[in-house]
């Protein structure tokens, strides 16, 4: 076992060491019941063949106090990471989740049981650059009642993008009363690369929802809520005249000047849901539900010096930092009928997902068009729906006194896609020749470019699950899915739990998977300023769908599915009636990983581009199905209750070990040899990125104390130890490039509830209370670039410091 493993091993012993004994409590998280995972009716997490976490209403609100769904997610989970992107385009407004150290769209997003739509947009620039992620932070915080994880992989029950898991978010249906709440909040932190004492990231939330009784039994849940931040600033003192083009007397004015962007960008949000069910008759319910979300953000981009050619001095005697704007609409509408007939139970169901991002920009400026360049541009709009029927029927078999759970079903789904172009001004070459063409932060996406693409997907699925005996269960799934664009394949699951007592199991499953490329993926294009080759500079490259022609010249050929299997064993034991521990260990193997290529770029390749007369770009990238991975790990839960001083005490502690291995890289390209045979599709640096993106490690400590009227939270998180390449050519080489190993590091949220009045309650807690930030960049040779980016974005706890806060909540 290697070495980094041991530490949070033996911290783990010594906590289960530490428990003493103590009669139960109430049910714990491990008794009840949960939606994924099996289909079978009150299957509890610890009766499950595969691993699932629940976090009840409680935990959840805490792990909410910034009011992200993603961060939430990172807090409550150790196999979850959230990694918060910054000066990456659109990439600062849309942040996606990771599961067990995969991409963020290899894991499956659930609400109330139903596909959750992707995104419009493509990561272009993160350590996963290529994905399609699911837009968490789109989903209403205040509308969650509880969250369910499944650690395992699932295509052949809930179909694509079940790689690594699934993410089952439940709305709340409490059928009276309702709540409200009011929270602020702020960073305050110790910024020691410039030496000050900073507040900002000023976060105000306000909330309601309400329910009415539908008959006898249905209800409507309903809320709105309203989320605005400020942004955070943790960039550096800038040397200007190494991050300068010419270092002329203006640009050395700015000398040890604070003029680039770091940190969390300005949003703000507003949520609407409901979540209905109305009994029509006997055995037969209507139910609906709904999420809406409107967002505009703000994005950082790098700051443009006076006298640098993308400069025009009669807009911008000072130079100027381009700000992007994405101004998001997103819904979901899930309505449909369950039905008891007989001996079956039907599920009948229709959904629309749509996601509308409008990418802009301000001041900025394309210097090809001199002094009469605009300072605000509109860069392009991305347009993604998916509409969707599904048929899920189960029942109860008996054969020959054993009992069977038979599920089968079917859905039917059409996506669409567009792409619509930016203002003329945003990609134009203009008159100046000797300046980049283009808006600066974009260019804007052009009339040529823009997409305009659908496919249909039809889907079948069986799944049965046996007790067959009082010890075991048994479980299998298959699931045919067709895709019109890129055909069809089987995939299956087999899944079995065998009961040694009441109290002690073992559990383990087998699967594959068939994820097909997104829609997005196929058609989403867009170009984005990024580091050259050896950091010393900035250049615009071009991202672009494998089926380009441009693309094409430089080696893309036609996507493929992804194609994976995974494997799981571990155990579930009930050391007492209040204390319980599980252990699971997995690898998930994956063919044909699609990522995005390296920024093709060099002198030889940017004279190919000027001389077909794409002067606006200075490299290409495209997506290809690259890379073959291995991703190994194991996961180890614990929890304990016991009574302490008039309450209830939980403690918990949850450990992930992660390790993803490159098994092939797919790299050679007639193509693109032909245009400089030196050039490789994927450099060493982007192989180290996709080895070394997450924490090895994620240990989370936790203690809920909860009595009459105080309750008292905490969590300490550790973030295990990791490796990203580096600019300074002094730095240690490892995998081949230069690189930084950046230790591990710790983070304290607390929290403290005093019920005021039986409907009135106050909360203040902090996250991050220690003020932690990650291991600073290397100085030498100009790592942090020229000062202005003192931390690495890669590490999950970000680079924010502390961040307190207060609530109020009432509850009718």
């Amino acid at each position: 076992m290697h070495k980094h493993v041991l530490p949070p091993l033996l911290l783990l012993a010594e906590v289960l060491a530490a428990l003493p004994a103590a009669q139960a409590q109430d049910t714990s998280a491990i008794d009840q019941v949960t939606i994924v995972g099996s289909r079978a009716r009150n299957r509890t997490v610890f009766d499950s063949a595969v691993p699932i976490d629940r976090f009840g209403a409680r935990e959840v609100e805490n792990a909410l106090s910034s009011g992200e769904v993603g961060a939430a997610l990172q807090a409550l989970a150790p196999s979850i990471n959230f990694p918060r992107i910054e000066s990456s385009g659109a990439s600062d407004s849309v942040r996606g989740v990771q599961l067990r150290g995969l991409a963020p769209d290899q894991v499956l997003v659930l609400i109330n049981g139903k596909r959750r739509h992707a995104s419009a947009v493509l990561d272009t620039e993160s350590s996963f650059a290529g994905t399609v992620p699911v837009d968490v932070n789109a989903i209403p915080p205040g509308a969650i009642d509880h969250i369910e994880i499944l650690r395992d992989g699932a295509g052949a029950q809930y179909g694509s993008d079940a790689v690594a898991g699934v993410i089952n978010i439940v709305l709340k249906q409490q059928r009276t009363g309702g709540s409200a709440s009011v929270s602020y909040g702020a960073n305050h932190t110790d910024f020691k690369p410039t030496n000050e004492k900073k507040t900002d990231g000023q976060t105000k939330i306000v909330n309601a929802d309400y329910g009415v009784p539908l008959g006898d039994a249905g209800f409507l849940r309903f809320g709105a809520e309203s989320r605005s931040r400020n942004p955070t600033q943790r960039a550096g003192f800038s040397d200007a005249g190494w991050t300068s083009w010419n270092s002329t007397p203006a640009d050395l004015a700015l000398d040890h000047k604070v003029v680039f962007k770091s940190g969390d960008s300005q949003s703000h949000n507003n949520y609407a849901f409901y979540n209905a069910l109305l009994p029509l008759s006997e055995g037969v319910d209507a139910y609906s539900f709904a999420t809406l979300n409107k967002r505009q953000s703000d994005g950082s981009a790098y700051f443009r010096y006076p006298g640098d050619p993308s400069n025009v001095l009669a807009l911008y005697p000072n130079g100027y930092r381009p700000v992007t704007h994405g101004n998001q609409s997103d819904v979901s509408v899930v309505a449909g009928l369950r039905i008891a007939s007989g001996a079956w139970n039907w599920d009948l169901s229709a959904r629309h997902g749509g996601n509308i991002f409008h990418y802009d920009l301000s001041n900025s400026a394309n210097a090809s068009l001199g002094a009469q360049s605009p300072t605000s541009f509109h860069l392009a709009t991305f347009d993604y729906r998916q509409d969707a029927l599904n048929a899920d029927l189960t029942r109860e078999l008996n054969f020959g006194g054993v009992p069977v759970n038979l599920a089968v079903g079917a859905e039917y789904s059409r996506e669409t896609y567009t792409s619509s172009p930016g203002d003329a001004a945003s990609y134009a070459a203009g008159p100046v020749t000797d300046a980049p063409p283009g808006a600066q932060a974009g260019p804007g996406l052009r009339p040529q470019d823009a997409f305009d693409g659908s496919r249909h997907l039809s889907s079948v699925y069986a799944d049965v699950e046996s007790d067959l005996s009082k010890q075991l269960l048994v479980g299998a799934a298959v699931r045919y899915s067709d895709y019109s664009d890129f055909g069809s394949a089987s995939t299956g699951k087999l899944s079995a739990r065998y009961k040694f007592t009441d109290n002690f199991l073992l559990r383990g499953s087998v699967s594959n998977s068939f994820r097909a490329p997104a829609l997005v993926q196929t058609g989403f294009r867009f170009s984005t300023l990024n580091f050259n080759s050896d950091g010393s500079g900035l250049q615009t490259a071009s991202l672009l769908p494998a089926s380009d022609p441009l693309a094409r010249a430089f080696g893309a050929q036609a996507l493929k599915p992804e194609k994976s299997t995974n494997l799981s064993l571990g155990l579930a034991w009930k050391l007492a009636r209040n204390t319980s521990f599980t252990l699971d260990g997995y690898r998930i193997k994956i063919k044909d990983r699609i990522t995005r290529t390296s920024d093709l770029q060099s002198d030889a390749a940017t004279a190919y581009l000027a001389s077909i007369g794409r002067n606006d770009i200075q490299s290409v990238a495209y997506l290809a199905n690259l890379l073959d991975t291995t991703t190994s790990g194991l996961d180890a839960v614990l929890n304990h209750d016991l009574p302490l001083a008039g309450g209830k005490l939980n403690l918990s502690a949850a450990l992930n070990l992660n390790h993803t291995g490159i098994d092939a890289v797919h790299q050679s390209s007639a193509a693109l040899a032909k245009i400089d045979p030196t050039l490789t599709v994927l450099t060493d640096t982007s192989l180290f990125r996709i080895r070394n993106a997450s924490p090895k490690n994620k240990l989370v400590l936790g203690a809920d104390w909860q009595a009459a009227q105080w309750s008292l939270l905490a969590r300490a998180t550790r973030f295990g130890p990791l490796k990203d390449f580096s600019y300074d050519e002094d730095a240690e080489v490892i995998d081949g490039v230069h690189a930084q190993r950046f230790g591990a590091v710790w983070t304290l949220d607390v929290e403290a509830q005093y019920k005021l009045t039986k409907q009135l309650t106050a909360s203040i807690g902090a996250d991050n209370l220690l003020d932690r930030y990650p291991q600073r960049v290397r100085e030498t040779n100009n790592a942090t670039y020229g000062g202005a980016l003192p931390y690495n974005f890669i590490n999950p706890i970000g680079v924010n410091g502390a961040y307190f806060y207060g609530r109020i909540r009432y509850t009718f």
